[in-house]
Parts: C-alpha cells; sequence; structure tokens
C-alpha cells in the first residue's frame, strides 16, 4: 500500500499523524463501506452508539441525556491506534481487515477507520452496559464515536460508574484520556455533550466551536472549516484525506 503522513498540530503541542493513501487505494478502501456498515448495524446489540450509523448524530446522541442531574463525559485517547487485528478477528472478514490496517491499526486519515473503530468497541459497549445494569445502576449510556457519556440523577453514583467504565475500557485495550473526563452538573445551566450545549432553551454549538469555524474561514483553511460546519450541524464530518 501507498501512503505518506502529515503532521497537525494539537492544541496541546502534540500533531495527530493523518495516514494519507493514492486515489486507488482510497476508492478501494470505499468499496467496503457497504459491507462495514452492515456488519455495525448487525453487531450493535446496545444500541449506545451514535456515530457511523444511518439515522444517528451527535444531536440524537444528546437528546439522550435531557432530564438528569448529572453528566459524566468520558474521552478515549489514541482511539484508532489502540484497534488491533484481535479486535475485529471472527467478526470482519480477513480481507477486509489486512485492506484497512497500516502498522497493526486502522489509521486516522483512512475513510474505513472510523467505522472499523467503532465495531471493535462494541463488546466494550456490551460490558459497560452489562456491568451498569448487574448494579442497578439508573444511568443513560451512549457513545459518539471515542467520547463516551453517562447521564443520572445521584451524584454517588459518580464513583462507581466511572470505575466500570475504566475497567471495561482497560479490558479491552483502550486508554481513558484521563484529562478530558468530565462530571457535569446541569443545575450549573447547561451541559457540554460533544461540543454542543444543552439547557432549557434546547441544543447548540457551543462558542467555542463556532469560534474555531471563525478562525478557519478567517486562516482559510478549507478542510478544516468544511469539517467543523458539517460537525456542528451534526453531520459526520469527513476525515482529512489530504495535505
Amino acid at each position: 500500500m501507498n501512503f505518506h503522513k502529515i503532521n497537525i498540530p494539537k492544541n496541546n503541542g502534540k500533531v495527530r499523524v493523518i495516514y494519507i493513501v493514492d486515489n486507488d487505494h482510497k476508492l478501494l478502501l470505499k468499496s467496503n463501506f457497504p459491507y462495514l456498515e452492515k456488519r455495525l448495524s448487525e453487531l450493535d446489540k446496545t444500541h449506545v452508539n451514535y456515530a457511523f450509523e444511518k439515522g444517528k448524530n451527535c444531536v440524537e446522541n444528546a437528546l439522550q441525556h435531557i432530564g438528569y442531574n448529572y453528566t459524566l463525559s468520558i474521552d478515549l485517547t489514541d482511539f484508532f491506534d489502540s484497534v488491533k487485528k484481535t479486535h475485529v478477528n471472527g467478526v470482519l472478514n480477513s480481507k477486509t481487515i489486512e485492506l484497512c490496517f497500516i502498522e497493526g491499526s486502522p489509521k486516522q486519515g483512512l475513510p474505513t477507520s472510523p467505522l472499523i473503530a467503532t465495531i471493535a468497541f462494541l463488546k466494550c459497549d456490551e460490558l459497560i452496559c452489562s456491568q451498569l445494569k448487574k448494579y442497578k445502576l439508573d444511568v443513560v449510556y451512549t457513545r459518539y464515536a471515542d467520547d463516551l457519556t453517562f447521564s443520572f440523577n445521584n451524584k454517588n453514583d459518580s464513583g462507581k460508574i466511572l470505575f466500570i467504565a475504566k475497567q471495561a475500557i482497560e479490558q479491552f485495550g483502550f486508554k481513558i484520556n484521563t484529562q478530558k473526563t468530565k462530571l457535569q452538573d446541569i443545575r450549573n445551566g447547561r451541559i457540554i455533550i460533544n461540543g454542543l450545549a444543552i439547557d432549557k432553551k434546547g441544543i447548540y454549538p457551543t462558542r467555542k466551536t463556532k469560534k474555531k469555524i471563525r478562525a478557519a474561514a478567517h486562516q482559510q483553511n478549507e478542510l478544516q472549516l468544511k469539517g467543523l460546519v458539517e460537525w456542528s450541524k451534526c453531520k459526520l464530518p469527513k476525515q482529512i484525506t489530504q495535505a
């Protein structure tokens, strides 16, 4: 496979590595969309995932959390790089796995990587849901790609929920970005879920998201601007496929 890498600076000083493949391979990868979408639909038993499935989006994800006092947000770090072939062996055909993995993972920048990573995390979703049910916790759990959200009314449950999520995530070889783990109280005015603000007036993009859109427009960064605008409208942002 012919590919090259580009580094995109992140706000924390680190870089995001994007893998770029040639057009022929990109078309070959995209030809796997129907198969991957079908497998995601077949394998999703918990229905807590709201990304990369038809009829689901970030608004639907946020709507599940209205009416609760507390929201616990957990972000996964290095989501795509944490996915290994062992996560999808037996659920995806070997030809697709070999085609869509580079250096052992579905790398960021490949159009198939979001679907594959979402499929890889489904078993972890199942474990989290079963543990929440086992301990009879009154909580709503949803996931939007690598962002996990839990909403509940009893603040004392936050520690139990975090423990259950952490145990499951680590058991399946994924990692929590502890700097982004956040407990929010709706009584403070609003909660933020995936860049969307929820309050008594409704759901809308945050000021931070709007600021990023204005900055991208000012810098004439068309790729970033297009992705941000689509994302703020709750359309799935397209992967960056060129420098």
